[in-house]
């Protein structure tokens, strides 16, 4: 089991205007949406991608230029105190947990950062139930479709770390991801406990 990277993430308020999408690189694959962001200063910060549930819940993951992948969870009923760590196991239904020391990023969102994106994205593409368990959200998730997801992500990176901006951002001044849109298509049937998910179509125009 390769060894896991320990979160280095600051913590910023919570101001949308810190992970703007920058207008014309969105992608959406499935249930999934995603889109480059920039920084406060305008220039590119990283790409990112998540999928919504029907009780409120979001799964957000970023790409960043480092070389580092952070998965965040956001749930309705749990409110996170920023700055607290927690132990975490980020597991799909197959293979050992993978283990390292989590955060809160602020109210809203909390997970894990590792270093190395191909590694982690071979891991979570390998299945389609995701777990993160250590931060009060004891749920599973239905991620089908987060291997072309997270695929569209890497090219994402790939297309906009190269345009002469920002390629490399402080490792303590990573952006936060917006607070959940409920306004977005999710999915429905999640429970409590080891319940999954299954996602819904999109609705149509």
């Amino acid at each position: 089991m390769r060894a896991l990277a320990i979160s280095i993430l600051a913590l910023l308020p919570l101001t949308p205007a810190l992970a703007d999408d920058i207008p014309g690189t969105e992608f959406e694959s499935g249930n999934w949406t995603g889109a480059a962001s920039d920084d406060e200063t305008g220039a590119f910060s990283h790409c990112n991608v998540s999928v919504g549930y029907t009780n409120g819940e979001t799964l957000w993951i970023g790409l960043y230029p480092d070389n580092s992948i952070s998965i965040l969870l956001s749930h309705p009923d749990v409110q996170f105190t920023p700055g607290t760590q927690f132990d975490v196991q980020m597991m799909m239904e197959w293979g050992l947990p993978w283990t390292g020391v989590g955060e809160a990023w602020d109210e809203y969102f909390a997970g894990i950062t590792f270093t190395g994106i191909p590694e982690t994205v071979e891991f979570l593409s390998g299945g389609q139930y995701f777990r993160m368990l250590g931060i009060g959200i004891d749920e599973g998730y239905d991620v089908s479709g987060i291997a072309e997801a997270l695929s569209m992500t890497q090219a994402c990176l790939a297309q906009n770390s190269g345009n002469g901006k920002v390629l490399t951002p402080p490792a303590v001044k990573k952006p936060l991801p917006k607070v959940p849109d409920l306004t977005k298509p999710r999915t429905t049937g999640v429970g409590t406990g080891s319940s999954l998910g299954t996602p819904a179509p999109k609705p149509q125009p």
